[in-house]
């Protein structure tokens, strides 16, 4: 299956491409698409980004499914066709 990893703003100029498109086994989770793109984010996003040590994207970055709400849970199983939206929460003043 194809998962599409979307990112916005500061993120996709540090990725170098508004997306990157992953493969991954029918049934993955959640965590199995974070193990597999772990070492690009890592040569890639900033630490404050991307926690190496958990192998996921920190706490200081916003994660959605299909845009629905933030997606944290690593057993979360994925869809063919799904897109991971990654973005930095905005802040007015």
């Amino acid at each position: 299956m194809h998962v599409t990893v979307t990112f916005l703003g500061l993120l996709r100029d540090h990725i170098g491409a508004p997306s990157m498109t992953v493969e991954l086994q029918s049934g993955a989770t959640y965590r199995d698409l974070l193990d597999t793109i772990g070492p690009t984010m890592e040569a890639k996003l900033p630490a404050w980004t991307w926690d190496a040590s958990n192998r996921s994207f920190s706490r200081r970055v916003t994660v959605s499914r299909n845009l629905n709400a933030d997606l944290r849970e690593e057993t979360m199983c994925l869809t063919d066709g799904d897109e991971i939206l990654v973005l930095l929460p905005m802040a007015g003043g």
